[in-house]
């Protein structure tokens, strides 16, 4: 596929980002004092300047792709992970400031119950069959291990400085299902490798740094990493618990998706405005994108057909059609908008976005037609679901 690339200004952005800030941020030093929730909001309030004006991304509009926003639901200070259940009937989003897990109705888009969990709960990521979900807390360096059924922790599992992305893997020996939770830890470079069935941390891997999202090849036996500030992603071999390669990939990786096949990752560069598509096996660049500014968040629809950025510089998504690296369509959520987190319902017909100032869950008809529907596998706690 022939790379596309478009010529693009940079313009002056306001990211009052919470998130941003944390990730900007290096490991802190030993036994330094941890900043309080509080504080980095304010921090992070700080308007931050990003270069020269741009121009909005050109899209090449579809017939087959029209978003429109259905309604918003009000959530909690700092809403940010999004999944949604195998049968589309609940949506979980953790908020980042009320230490929750709240669970949405998604026929009454009722908030049905607020499950307590730790401080900084950033991503949330579900079994395939819907009965458990794992939620790390950044600010509390643990992980919660939630009963959907009982909507209570069953167990909290200690990790390294500020766990973050997460992602599902079969045990690459075994070939067991969801047997491997891996875990990256922006704070300590290293990704935490869990055991699922028993529970336990069995090492950490270090990789690059400030890592941020794990994705697992389909046989489980890679992991690909996002090294938020070293602008690269880690290759780990699993059998082995090791790295073994670095590739340089661009400013500020962050939203992180692979196909079904596992042939192709998909790539959102914060800090460059780019959404990449990579050849999963040597990490060459196949397509590139300029998207609008900011993309964080990254969602992949059920099909595999459409990517989604979560354009914080715009406050809004920019949709990639993933075979020809063509933006097609844009949504605009308004307001404060803070796009993080972007999931599908099943059927692909909805997708709901985490407004992280906006505070708020932001519900799309994604406007999408004629859609054939193949199993996604999706990463950061999104879409499954960043």
């Amino acid at each position: 596929m022939q790379l596309l690339l478009r010529s693009i200004r940079r313009r002056s952005l306001v990211i009052p980002l919470l998130a941003l800030c944390l990730l900007n941020g290096s490991a802190p030093n030993a036994g330094a004092a941890r900043p309080s929730v509080g504080s980095m909001l304010a921090i992070c309030s700080t308007p931050v300047p990003a270069g020269a004006a741009r121009q909005p991304v050109e899209i090449q509009a579809t017939s087959t792709v029209s978003p429109t926003i259905l309604t918003t639901i009000a959530m909690g200070a700092a809403p940010h992970g999004v999944a949604v259940s195998p049968d589309g009937s609940r949506v979980y989003v953790t908020d980042f400031t009320d230490r929750s897990v709240s669970v949405i109705d998604a026929a009454s888009l009722q908030i049905v119950k607020s499950i307590p969990v730790g401080r900084g709960a950033v991503n949330v990521l579900l079994t395939a069959d819907g009965s458990r979900a794992y939620v790390t807390n950044e600010f509390e360096d643990s992980l919660s291990v939630i009963d959907t059924q009982t909507k209570t922790v069953i167990k909290t599992i200690a990790l390294p400085d500020r766990p973050h992305g997460m992602d599902l893997a079969p045990h690459p020996s075994s070939g067991e299902a969801e047997r491997r939770l891996y875990v990256a830890n922006l704070g300590s470079n290293s990704v935490s490798v869990i055991d699922t069935q028993s529970l336990v941390v069995i090492t950490h891997i270090p990789v690059g740094d400030t890592p941020d999202s794990p994705l697992a090849s389909p046989d489980g036996k890679t992991i690909w990493v996002t090294n938020y500030n070293g602008q690269s992603l880690s290759v780990v071999d699993t059998v082995a618990l090791t790295e073994t390669t670095k590739w340089q990939v661009g400013v500020q990786p962050h939203g992180f998706k692979r196909s079904a096949d596992g042939s192709r990752l998909y790539l959102a560069l914060q800090g460059e405005d780019k959404f990449l598509v990579l050849d999963a096996a040597t990490g060459q660049a196949l397509d590139e994108t300029p998207v609008n500014a900011s993309p964080h968040g990254l969602g992949l629809s059920p099909d595999g057909r459409f990517a989604w950025t979560g354009d914080l510089g715009r406050r809004s998504s920019t949709i990639v059609e993933t075979a020809t690296g063509n933006a097609v369509a844009q949504i605009s959520y308004g307001g404060v908008a803070n796009p993080h987190a972007i999931a599908f319902s099943p059927d692909g017909k909805r997708a709901y976005v985490s407004d992280f100032l906006g505070r708020r869950l932001v519900v799309v008809d994604t406007g999408v037609r004629e859609q054939i529907f193949l199993p996604v596998v999706t990463g950061d706690g999104i879409a499954v679901g960043e």
